[in-house]
């Protein structure tokens, strides 16, 4: 059927086929690599290229880590203050919210206040010559007191604030309570003074009154042991029974 030459052409492809098949696994490549050559070149192999680093000196490290730490430090520094700058506004804000809350608009304050300081002085002095409880607690009587007259308003809310911040702070509550209890003292003492200088002076008035009446009384007897002597001594003058009278008393 099959003419020579195909035969000889399929007995080549049968046979170059086993001999592929009983290879191992090779992976084949397109084009041959080139074998180095053994050859030694006319030039020179090429240099490495040198790369110098540059390490820096002590100094320049004490001085990088100075400047570090100094800029670490002004960060923190105004950190710092535009935190207490933070503060100081809220605490001024709330002062001014505190001082508008408290002082009345109805009220003047400028000349009541000073009227207030003139009645605090004034219980200085007259309290000059006690000790020191009872002068601080006359001048602080007397200031309370016209500050009740002179403006009321605004020292019944000065009084509602003091509430508020001895409930916020409870030490402050406890400084009041020993506050009251010494101006009870002193007051207790005060009183105690008043009403022994009272009672002295009444005792003074009282003993005026009855010298003056003793004196009353023995002029009235005087005028009538006068009256009976001139009666019965009608014939004498005035001067000279007077004088009689006198000399009899002595």
């Amino acid at each position: 059927m099959f003419s020579p030459v195909v035969k000889k052409s399929l007995a080549t492809a049968a046979v170059s086929a086993a001999a592929f098949a009983s290879l191992p696994n090779q992976k084949l490549y397109a084009e041959e690599t080139k074998k180095s050559s053994s050859k030694l070149s006319i030039y020179d192999e090429p240099q490495p290229k040198v790369v110098i680093v540059e390490e820096p000196t002590k100094l320049e490290e004490h001085v990088a880590y100075a400047e570090k730490f100094a800029n670490e430090k002004v960060e923190e520094g105004k950190t710092h203050v535009s935190k207490l700058h933070g503060e100081w506004r809220q605490f001024e804000q709330c002062v001014k919210n505190t001082v508008k809350q408290t002082i009345d608009k109805d009220e003047e304050i400028l000349p009541n206040a000073l009227y207030i300081g003139v009645a605090a002085l004034a219980g200085t002095i007259l309290a000059r010559n006690r000790n020191i409880v009872i002068r601080f607690a006359t001048s602080t009587a007397l200031a309370v007191g016209a500050s009740h007259y002179l403006l009321p308003k605004t020292t019944h809310n000065v009084c509602v604030q003091l509430e508020k911040v001895e409930r916020k702070y409870p030490q402050l509550q406890s400084a009041h309570q020993s506050v009251n209890e010494v101006v009870g003292d002193a007051r207790k003492q005060f009183d105690d003074a008043v009403s022994q200088v009272r009672s002295s002076v009444d005792e003074n008035i009282l003993s005026q009154f009855q010298q003056k009446d003793a004196t009353e009384q023995a002029k009235d007897k005087f005028e009538a042991v006068k009256k009976n002597v001139e009666s019965m001594y009608s014939t004498r003058s005035n001067p000279g029974v007077e004088e009689t009278l006198k000399k009899n008393n002595n």
